[in-house]
């Protein structure tokens, strides 16, 4: 006896399957977890000098890598923000990024940017300002934005219109990878560099324009 699958009544559409996310998580959990890390990480740096007192604040300038991450940062609020609306908007049966309540990410992006904003504002920090080289690493880690978006949709042309799920955890894990070894990296020049002597000091400037650029990729993909 054949069993005949139950039909949706005249004039319904047939029920989609629910569409599955990076790593299986809530429609933008893992760029809220990278902003997240990128606001983190400013703050780490905007901190630093003052932690000391105020004879070390007076010897030390923020990185140029915190440059790289303020530029990074600017493209993630204006992605987050205008993204919003077309690929993590609130859907029926779906929780919002990280399953906290809906809106609570982006205020606390923006809080905490705008909390960094004043703080460096009050503080009046020096800066170590880009070299030629520095602003070729910029041009590199904008270039990832632009070069994910342009990658995600090809493959998602090539793939009938629907973005196959193991690019998209390949390209979460990547992301999530890089802001963690961009974290590692921060850490030791800024808590180890200081007790070595300058020729062991750890400096990767493009290193850390690559992992920057590669946390700007996935944002692009997702654009």
């Amino acid at each position: 006896m054949s069993i005949t699958p139950a039909l949706p009544p005249p004039g319904q559409p047939p029920s989609l399957p629910p569409r599955r996310h990076a790593l299986g998580l809530p429609p933008g959990s893992i760029r809220a977890l990278l902003a997240l890390s990128v606001l983190a990480l400013l703050w780490l740096l905007a901190l630093r000098p003052i932690a000391g007192g105020s004879e070390a604040a007076a010897d030390l300038k923020l990185p140029t890598v915190f440059m790289d991450l303020q530029i990074l940062m600017v493209l993630i609020l204006s992605h987050f923000f205008a993204a919003h609306g077309h690929t993590i908007r609130p859907t029926s049966g779906v929780r919002s990024p990280l399953g906290l309540p809906r809106g609570s990410v982006r205020l606390l992006l923006l809080a905490g940017y705008l909390g960094l904003a004043g703080f460096l504002y009050h503080t009046q920090p020096k800066f170590e300002y880009p070299s030629t080289s520095a602003l070729i690493l910029l041009l590199v880690l904008v270039s990832g934005f632009f070069f994910g978006h342009i990658l995600t949709t090809a493959v998602q042309s090539v793939s009938g219109g629907v973005l196959p799920f193991w690019f998209q955890d390949v390209e979460a894990w990547v992301a999530l990878l890089a802001i963690l070894c961009m974290g590692i990296i921060l850490i030791i020049q800024l808590f180890i560099n200081t007790s070595v002597s300058l020729e062991r000091q750890l400096d990767l400037p493009v290193v850390e324009a690559v992992l920057a650029a590669l946390v700007g990729f996935y944002f692009g993909a997702r654009s």
